[in-house]
């Protein structure tokens, strides 16, 4: 296919729009302009063309992961979700529709790099989150448990990470109960203080231990 056209793009001038027999086809940027020799008039194979455009591709959905991981650290799931609802943003934009690229390959791959970058980790994003929410909002294990599942992190890990960064749950929960009743004494009659610590993620058990403290009045 025959290059008609290479247009810088307004929005970036790195980056520049390739027509073919007078059509858009795609952006590519000015190292991929470079690397593949194009200029105005040359004739293109086809297998050339798919390699740009999946290279192309990869580098933006790459870049793009990169800006939404450094807003705050994400779990593999939040990535491959985020990457995956790029693509139907980005269709007919970035890539026109009908295009045969291997998407769930592709987004392995990128996870994969960011694996290896050390930008993504699982195990890592839950010691993050649960000091932060036994600094901010305690929780206990339960709730932080299930909020760690929800975004992504496998049961396991959470169990485990949780396990190790809460030493005395006992603590957490005495803590929590004396910032929302401060100077009262925990009576599992009362429902409200009971269905306080249970949306906290407290067990009965150590919900009962609390109400027969005699050193917590």
């Amino acid at each position: 296919m025959l290059i008609t056209k290479l247009e810088y793009q307004k929005r970036d001038p790195n980056r520049v729009n390739l027509y073919l027999e007078g059509k858009f086809f795609c952006g590519i940027s000015l190292d991929t302009l470079a690397k593949e020799a194009l200029y105005e008039g040359l004739n293109i194979e086809e297998e050339v063309l798919d390699r740009i455009v999946k290279e192309e591709l990869k580098a933006r959905f790459l870049s793009r992961a990169l800006e939404y991981i450094s807003k705050s650290p994400k779990t593999e799931f939040q990535i491959k979700k985020y990457l995956k609802e790029l693509k139907f943003k980005k269709k007919n934009i970035w890539y026109k529709e009908g295009i045969e690229i291997d998407w769930e390959s592709m987004i392995d791959s990128i996870v994969l790099k960011l694996k290896e970058l050390k930008y993504i980790d699982d195990e890592n994003f839950a010691r993050m989150f649960v000091q932060s929410r036994m600094r901010i909002k305690p929780r206990g294990k339960n709730v932080m448990i299930s909020e760690l599942i929800s975004k992504g992190v496998s049961k396991d890990t959470a169990q485990m990470v949780c396990d190790e960064e809460v030493e005395d749950e006992y603590e957490l929960l005495k803590k929590t109960f004396r910032k929302k009743y401060k100077g009262k004494k925990l009576d599992t009659k009362d429902s409200k203080m009971v269905g306080f610590l249970y949306r906290k993620g407290f067990s009965w058990d150590l919900i009962e231990k609390l109400s027969n403290d005699d050193t917590e009045e």
